[in-house]
């Protein structure tokens, strides 16, 4: 009986720590002789229970039929957390929030090929308090982007945010 109990301890402990994952970027630059620098920042709820960030993360890089060609896995960056700021004079800033950001990086090989290629990061859940996704401890994240074919467009860098809105 003792047994079953820490067992269905352990499963619950884990239950908690499944639902704080509150958004991210995926973003690439070339480094040229076809060489990208991959780069992953996903933000997490820092408070009641934390959702692990995934050490590593691992993308996936797809070819243009959704054939997995490779993956990059890439270490646990520096974990900081966001201040939290309102651009609201009405309202004030919540005490209750805690936002924590990591960047993950890697570098990948990635030949020019037809349709080019599409990267992937897929995680499991949701902070349970969004209001716009039904059920969302039961709805992951992904973050894409795509990498078009080097010999049709030239070398690029994927779109980058300069300024990230307010959290709250």
């Amino acid at each position: 009986q003792l047994l079953s109990l820490a067992a269905t301890l352990l499963l619950i402990s884990f239950e908690s720590f499944a639902t704080h994952i509150v958004g991210g970027t995926l973003t690439y630059i070339y480094l040229g002789n076809n060489q990208y620098r991959i780069s992953l920042t996903v933000y997490r709820d820092c408070n009641g229970g934390q959702a692990p960030f995934d050490d590593p993360a691992v993308v996936g890089v797809f070819d243009v039929n959704n054939n997995l060609v490779t993956t990059v896995s890439m270490p646990l960056g520096l974990v900081t957390t966001i201040p939290g700021t309102i651009n609201n004079p009405c309202t004030s800033v919540p005490t209750n929030i805690c936002t924590e950001a990591t960047t993950y990086t890697g570098t990948v090989s990635l030949p020019p090929i037809s349709g080019g290629y599409q990267l992937a990061y897929q995680r499991c859940c949701r902070n349970s308090i969004v209001q716009n996704i039904v059920d969302p401890g039961n709805v992951g994240s992904t973050f894409y982007t795509q990498i078009p074919n080097a010999n049709q467009v030239g070398t690029n860098n994927s779109a980058v945010f300069n300024n990230l809105p307010p959290l709250y």
